[in-house]
């Protein structure tokens, strides 16, 4: 049997496989670059630049405080230039630490390759590769927890600074961690059970948590007066919108609490994920495998976490399953599908169990009316039913690879990014300062990032929705420059471009050009 704290060396196919997995990243990385989504990571990118430029303040908005979530990447930008996917860098750096942590711990039974293809492939994880979002940095924070547990009957001291180190680093990047704050406990009784309690490992992680919990409460008891002011500002944060469910009544929390998750995990791509994990979660339930028991439990932390975790702590509300969220999840579904494949090789339970989740999930892809979903489900059960390693790694490959390459190509013609900050850079540039120039509000909010370091231009672009307070200056002529990726991801500024659209109909300013081309309409008026 294989010892859980013995890191196993590189054998050619570990090698093998991790070249050709962090090709592939490199490559999505580079190619498969889309722009920023002009929502939260552009705060990220912003903070981080002035973070490092001593301008940065912590206050009541919660995002000021995840520091994990700006200070590496804003290192980046203060070395190589305001650029988001420079920024983006530190998220790949996470991305291939945690894929060589991944193959360093794993089985020597299992094959390297099938962890790759496992984890270089899920759609939402490969999308956030790219962005400035600290749920693609929790990824290596979150892979660590695990990854330490190994070493506690070998390295026991180490090895709980390094977890509790990796949670505390975690929480500073982003609160969705504390799911996995109930593992050390886990561990703890299951240690116990098995005899195997190692007193050193858990009083270290005691006393280092309670180290940098002193150090990190004290901080805010100082520069605020509440040790607790990070979980106030949380809970001050809560809005209510359609993402959320406690005024929307009992029925609403029950449809959350019980499909709604299936619903997610299926339209959203994650259940091929989940349903391959599964026969490794059953032996690390059953503790049968080394290494198994401590990734299916950090695996069902973050799960149920996710299923019931309330959004706030004043009142029940679970929380919005945002697909972004989630790919925190997939380095340790990965390692749990690889480490786990030979064991229901030769079992036809397991391989009708297996090919029934499947079905259940194209039922429920079909119900809601993606086709598509339904028959990306079933194109795996020939995999579980063709007991040929080849060709399991092939088909496999396929599959999964095609979703996250197709998806640049749909990104890039959606978003049309590049021809976006082009045409803005030249509009500014040719605009003189009595022409002022309406763009969406998103690209407005976005405006520091699409025109970095141009102060000018950036002065001369105004949100759609404070259009009134611009023509009743009576300007001689606008511009107003429509980012038509609005009527896919903001919708609910429509009602800012319909009111504009009433108020020129009878307003006393004519067309004088108009161009549309790749997703950005661009219209000039002047005075009759």
């Amino acid at each position: 049997m294989e010892n859980h704290s013995t890191l196993k060396s590189y054998n050619s196919l570990d090698r093998y496989a991790l070249f050709l997995g962090v090709l592939f990243l490199l490559g999505y990385w580079i190619f498969g670059y889309d722009g920023i989504t002009y929502s939260d990571d552009v705060y990220y990118i912003l903070a981080g630049k002035s973070f490092w430029e001593g301008t940065m303040e912590v206050n009541s908005y919660h995002f000021s405080s995840r520091w994990g979530a700006y200070i590496p990447s804003g290192l980046f930008t203060f070395l190589f230039g305001l650029n988001a996917q420079i920024a983006s860098a530190f998220c790949f750096i996470c991305y291939i630490l945690t894929l060589l942590l991944l193959i360093k711990v794993l089985p020597k039974s299992a094959n390297p390759i099938l962890l790759v293809i496992w984890f270089c492939t899920q759609v939402y994880f490969l999308h956030f590769l790219t962005k400035v979002y600290p749920d693609a940095a929790l990824v290596l924070w979150v892979t660590l927890v695990p990854v330490a547990s190994l070493f506690r009957q070998k390295s026991p001291i180490l090895s709980g600074i390094i977890l509790v180190t990796s949670l505390f680093a975690g929480f500073l990047t982003k609160e969705t961690i504390i799911f996995l704050a109930p593992f050390p406990v886990i561990l703890f009784f299951l240690d116990l059970k098995s005899h195997q309690l190692n007193k050193h490992f858990f009083l270290s992680i005691l006393l280092t948590g309670i180290t940098l919990s002193f150090a990190y409460l004290g901080y805010f008891w100082v520069a605020f007066g509440d040790p607790f002011y990070r979980v106030t500002s949380i809970n001050a944060g809560h809005y209510i919108s359609e993402f959320t469910y406690a005024d929307k009544g009992i029925w609403s929390i029950l449809e959350r609490l019980t499909i709604t998750p299936f619903r997610t995990f299926v339209e959203r791509a994650y259940w091929p994920w989940i349903v391959f994990a599964l026969p490794a979660v059953y032996q690390g339930i059953k503790n049968e495998t080394p290494k198994f028991q401590e990734f299916t439990w950090s695996f069902l932390c973050l799960l149920i976490g996710f299923w019931f975790m309330s959004s706030t702590l004043e009142f029940y509300n679970p929380i919005y399953l945002n697909p972004r969220h989630l790919i925190i999840i997939v380095p340790i579904m990965a390692y749990l599908c690889a480490s786990g494949w030979d064991f229901w090789q030769n079992s036809k339970n397991w391989k009708i169990g297996l090919s029934s989740f499947l079905v259940f999930g194209s039922i429920l892809a079909i119900l809601d009316s993606d086709s598509k979903q339904a028959l990306f489900l079933l194109l795996f059960i020939p995999i579980i039913w063709r007991n040929r390693r080849n060709f399991q790694i092939a088909l496999l490959a396929i599959i999964l690879l095609a979703p996250g390459i197709y998806s640049i190509y749909y990104q890039k013609q959606l978003k049309q990014y590049n021809h976006l900050t082009s045409e803005l850079k030249e509009i500014t540039n040719n605009s003189d300062s009595q022409s002022p120039i309406l763009v969406n509000n998103f690209i407005d909010f976005s405006k520091e990032v699409l025109l970095p370091m141009d102060s000018l231009s950036q002065q001369k672009l105004y949100p759609i929705e404070n259009f009134e307070k611009i023509v009743s200056q009576n300007p001689p002529s606008f511009t107003i420059v429509l980012y038509l990726y609005y009527q896919h991801a903001y919708l609910k500024e429509n009602e800012d471009v319909e009111r504009f659209n009433i108020w020129l109909d009878s307003s006393d300013y004519e067309l004088s050009e108009e161009q549309s081309e790749k997703k950005l309409w661009v219209r000039k008026y002047q005075k009759r």
